[in-house]
């Protein structure tokens, strides 16, 4: 028989989580911002987890906690980079005034977009790619979801156009190798020709037919 004197152990409850869950985004958020301002700064031959914390104001041993490894952090960097350039686009496409050349709109957004600083820290993430088997392996399914986060803002952008996802290909490889070319050779008159041929072409793919 028990005796009532003795008290049963009560269970302990669970500490809130919202706060602590709250503090771990912002963290996550933190480091991932760090990156990115590292990679344009140093580049990625540079870009040590010791500078990423600095500019974050954590420790080691929370950017760990995070990301078990550099390539981890580099590819949720790169993943929460594109993400963030979505985002905006479309964000700031939907504040445009009324357009009636939605693709002329689209594309010159699109070409502000990629000469924006924070491309470089993917363009230097591409470039180490190359000979850099273990990054190579973690960018790859990144890009990919990327690419297909692309296409469905593209279909958004242009609802019932035709071969949306082949035309958002080809643009973002265009727009993006342009960016490229740009920051050793700018040519601006040459690029805004370029881009009013790229307009034709886009137009011709989503309005006819």
């Amino acid at each position: 028989m028990t005796d009532p004197a003795v008290a049963a152990p009560r269970e302990a409850k669970p500490a809130p989580r919202g706060p602590v869950q709250a503090r771990s985004r912002a963290t996550r958020r933190r480091l991932l911002d760090a990156a990115i301002e590292t990679l344009i700064a140093a580049g990625h031959a540079r870009t040590t987890t010791g500078e990423i914390c600095r500019r974050a104001g954590v420790s080691q041993g929370a950017l760990f906690k995070h990301f078990p490894s550099k390539g981890e952090l580099l590819a949720a960097t790169v993943r929460h980079l594109f993400s963030r350039l979505i985002e905006d686009f479309e964000t700031a496409f939907a504040r445009l005034p009324d357009e009636p050349d939605r693709v002329a709109a689209a594309l010159h957004l699109l070409r502000e977009t990629f000469a924006q600083p924070r491309l470089l820290a993917a363009l230097e993430l591409y470039t180490a790619a190359r000979t850099d088997e273990a990054l190579r392996a973690e960018l790859a399914p990144v890009m990919a979801e990327h690419r297909e986060n692309l296409r469905l803002a593209a279909s958004r952008l242009f609802p019932g156009a035709r071969r949306v996802d082949a035309v958002a290909d080809a643009v973002v490889s265009a727009v993006q190798g342009a960016a490229l070319g740009a920051l050793v050779l700018p040519e601006p008159e040459a690029e805004a020709v370029s881009l009013a041929w790229l307009e034709e072409c886009v137009r011709r793919e989503l309005e006819d037919g």
